[in-house]
């Protein structure tokens, strides 16, 4: 993380992010989640001091991860999908969605549909290359670990 004013760099240093308690509007209608990001001092020695808070709502992470998702450059889209694929609750929740898009979002139901249907036609001529008498594999067959011998496959 890098924390600078125009005219000197206040903090640059390796950074935690961590649930942060709710933060409740002043009509205490709502409660609204946070994050908070510290910077931990001990990572720069040249600048020993406390370590800085940043509280981000949940606008202001979605504009972040907009944001990244817009990014010119592939590794910061990467690292969100990555994030994503790393917990599988959000994978689970992302591709029922995709699933069961409503009507507004039509074009989603179309990429999962056609992405579905590639997966079933990949499939389908694995399962037909398997079958066909004269192929052969790329690699030879290895023989099951000692533990495993004597077992049926399944």
């Amino acid at each position: 993380m890098l924390v600078k004013t125009p005219d000197r760099v206040l903090l640059n240093a390796q950074a935690k992010a961590e649930a942060a308690d709710n933060s409740i509007t002043r009509d205490y209608y709502a409660s609204l989640p946070q994050i908070r990001v510290t910077g931990t001092p001990g990572a720069n020695p040249a600048q020993p001091g406390a370590a800085v808070d940043i509280v981000l709502d949940g606008n202001d992470v979605a504009r972040l991860v907009e944001c990244a998702l817009r990014h010119p450059q592939p590794n910061m889209r990467y690292g969100v999908l990555a994030a994503i694929w790393n917990h599988p609750d959000s994978f689970r929740q992302i591709l029922a969605f995709g699933l069961n898009a409503p009507e507004e979002f039509s074009e989603i139901g179309k990429i999962v549909a056609e992405e579905l249907g590639k997966a079933a036609r990949a499939r389908e001529d694995t399962a037909g290359e398997k079958s066909s008498p004269g192929a052969k594999p790329l690699l030879p067959r290895m023989p099951p670990p000692a533990h495993l011998k004597g077992r049926s496959g399944r």
